[in-house]
């Protein structure tokens, strides 16, 4: 690291320093995820509770119908046009990261963040590829983690705010830009402060918040960690197939038995898949 990076480091260990302190600074989110949240904490919630609460967000309620009739939650093909029902076939996991993304979408809108809008959109819509891959990989390992799609919608949460926040700086951090390593290194943190303030499940957390740790041997079967690593790598490798780093993800792709075939096979079947989550979850 060079004096060069100083403002980067302050400026990133700042942000830190103020999540830590319990502060999530961000423009005001819909009132809506504030209720689905309060829905989702009571221990006897219903869809049907949750559904009343998504109604009163036309927009909310809509890309969440559109999601449960994607060809990733649908295999029938049958059109659900009942909330309860759609909400019921998602489960509270991908509500709640559903209604999280649904309020960066809106956030996007505030005219302070204009200027980063075209990069929020690279950004969910390279989330939605990761989690439609974090669903993917969990399913074909049979592991049951509930928590596989929110952790790749939501893995990008640091970079998201460590854009609003250089966004709201202004001139003064435009003119020493960001070092992109350094950005690398500590969005994940970040993300996973984000995610704790927002009471997010541990597991998620956890995962999001080790991301970038290719290299680390972890014993046991495999984990969500595990799982989101490849995700992420996939999902590179998707967007670009001459990429011939993006499928070296230390011990997570052994770990999880997959296969270089294995992979191809998951990014084949990803194309129709992720279009679809695209258009239902499109900001």
């Amino acid at each position: 690291m060079t004096v060069a990076d100083l403002p980067t480091l302050e400026f990133l260990s700042g942000i830190l320093d103020t999540l830590a302190a319990g502060t999530v600074d961000l423009p005001a989110f819909p009132q809506v995820l504030i209720e689905v949240q309060e829905a989702l904490k009571d221990p006897d919630y219903t869809p049907q509770k949750i559904a009343r609460v998504i109604a009163t967000d036309r927009t909310l309620a809509d890309r969440l119908l559109q999601m449960a009739n994607s060809t990733a939650f649908n295999a029938t093909g049958r059109v659900i046009i009942d909330l309860g029902v759609a909400i019921n076939r998602l489960g509270a996991q991908k509500i709640y990261s559903v209604a999280l993304g649904h309020a960066v979408a809106h956030m996007r809108q505030n005219e302070s963040l204009r200027s980063i809008a075209p990069r929020v959109d690279e950004l969910w819509s390279e989330c939605v590829t990761v989690a439609h891959f974090s669903e993917a990989v969990a399913k074909r390992s049979s592991l049951r983690l509930p928590g596989a799609f929110a952790a790749g919608l939501l893995h990008g949460i640091g970079r998201f705010y460590i854009m609003v926040q250089a966004e709201k700086r202004g001139t003064a951090i435009r003119q020493v830009p960001l070092n992109g390593a350094l950005v690398d290194a500590w969005h994940p943190a970040i993300a996973k402060a984000v995610l704790k303030n927002w009471q997010m499940d541990e597991a998620v957390c956890e995962a999001v918040g080790a991301q970038a740790e290719l290299n680390i041997v972890r014993p046991g079967p495999p984990t969500l960690t595990d799982v989101l690593i490849a995700s992420i790598r996939l999902a590179t490798r998707m967007q670009n197939s001459h990429d011939t780093e993006s499928l070296n993800a230390g011990g997570a792709f052994a770990r999880l038995d997959l296969t270089a075939e294995a992979c191809k096979s998951l990014i084949a079947q990803a194309t129709e898949e992720t279009r679809a989550l695209q258009r239902a979850l499109r900001p």
